[in-house]
């Protein structure tokens, strides 16, 4: 099934809001060295120029960012996602033996105002709060906001 709009172009100009999970929900994320090679494939990312991040959160069986893509970027949303995707499953393979480590597909909402930039930061932030996994964002070592 098509979860994408038909007649829209996921370019540049949108923030959009994406959930990428991991293939039957495992936590994958609880190993620290795999969090933090997803950390560091979105820094370099935003590093490369590809991304401008609003704020993002590495759950233990899920990534939610809140990104735009920039204009140097020639790529649309999809193929952006698949090329990080690939990238991190193939260290994961490589450096934990982890094979088929996503979710064939991934979410995405296109953001339409600031007052819902604003609302799906604070959920993407807390999202380790609502879990009980700390009292206070601030506390989990993967949720960064990247652009105030």
């Amino acid at each position: 099934k098509n979860i994408r709009l038909n007649d829209f172009e996921y370019k540049s100009g949108y923030a959009y809001f994406i959930t990428i999970c991991t293939k039957n929900r495992i936590e994958h994320f609880l190993n620290q060295d795999i969090a933090r090679l997803a950390e560091d494939s979105i820094e370099f990312r935003i590093s490369k120029n590809e991304i401008s991040v609003i704020c993002y959160c590495i759950m233990p069986d899920h990534i939610h960012l809140l990104l735009s893509l920039n204009e140097e970027y020639e790529h649309d949303l999809s193929t952006w996602v698949s090329s990080f995707k690939r990238f991190i499953s193939n260290q994961v393979k490589a450096k934990f033996g982890i094979a088929d480590f996503w979710h064939i597909n991934y979410f995405d909402h296109i953001v339409r105002s600031d007052e819902s930039l604003e609302n799906i930061a604070e959920y993407i932030l807390n999202n380790p709060v609502r879990k009980n996994m700390v009292e206070d964002w601030r506390d989990y070592p993967y949720s960064k906001i990247k652009i105030k």
